[in-house]
């Protein structure tokens, strides 16, 4: 039993010993990700300018000016908060460095608001491409700790809305547009081909349609890391 106690902090020592050398091992340069979250978009300001009152319609297609909803003035815009869904994958090219190209979906819902009234509602999907340069800050233990930064693209699209308050204004999508996103987060490393992601990002991009502002688009979410060769 003397002995068993005896050996038991030196076993203890071998086994983090060990864990530190696999950490050290270079790790896979490929590796593909899949994470769910949540969608957090902020709202805005736009302004709805009514028509001229000289308008006329020349035939069965009307100018957009002429069509323009009977309201006017300033509008609060609002999205809902919905989960998110985003995969991809990350090419290491040094311990520290990697690239990313991912693609990310959630199905927030796009509204207007006019003082207490409600406008009308339109997208209800937003779908985005993005390409990042990854830091990983500390890569000789299982977790793994990282800033992120890219570019890409947006587009917030969904059915047409129904003849009303929004028509002339919102179309069925409102096409693809600048997005740079940043953020961080840390892989919890399993085994060499597998890891936990924990990250936290925003993506930055115009606010749709005829709102004015940025958008933000906050997204916390967790996934799995399969880490291929």
């Amino acid at each position: 039993m003397r002995i068993i106690r005896a050996a038991a902090p030196c076993f203890l020592l071998i086994s983090f010993a060990c864990s530190l050398a696999g950490a050290q091992d270079p790790p896979p340069r490929l590796e593909v990700f899949a994470e769910g979250g949540v969608s957090i978009l902020n709202k805005s300001t736009g302004l709805i300018v009514p028509p001229p009152g000289n308008c006329t319609c020349p035939g069965p297609v009307c100018p957009v000016a002429c069509i323009l909803p009977p309201i006017s003035g300033n509008v609060t815009s609002s999205f809902s908060k919905t989960g998110r869904l985003f995969a991809g994958a990350r090419l290491r090219l040094t311990r520290h460095d990697a690239l990313e190209a991912s693609y990310s979906f959630s199905p927030n819902h796009f509204s207007v608001q006019q003082g207490t009234q409600s406008v009308g509602s339109a997208y209800n999907r937003v779908n985005l491409v993005s390409f990042n340069y990854v830091r990983y800050l500390w890569v000789r233990t299982p977790i793994n700790p990282f800033v992120t930064a890219g570019v890409g693209t947006n587009r917030f699209s969904g059915p047409a809305p129904t003849p009303g308050e929004l028509s002339g204004l919102v179309g069925e999508d409102n096409g693809w547009q600048i997005a740079w996103n940043y953020g961080g987060g840390a892989d919890l490393v399993l085994q060499r081909h597998l890891a936990l992601r924990l990250e936290l990002r925003d993506y930055v991009s115009a606010q749709p349609s005829f709102i004015t502002g940025t958008s933000h688009n906050i997204v916390p979410s967790v996934g799995i890391v399969f880490r291929l060769k």
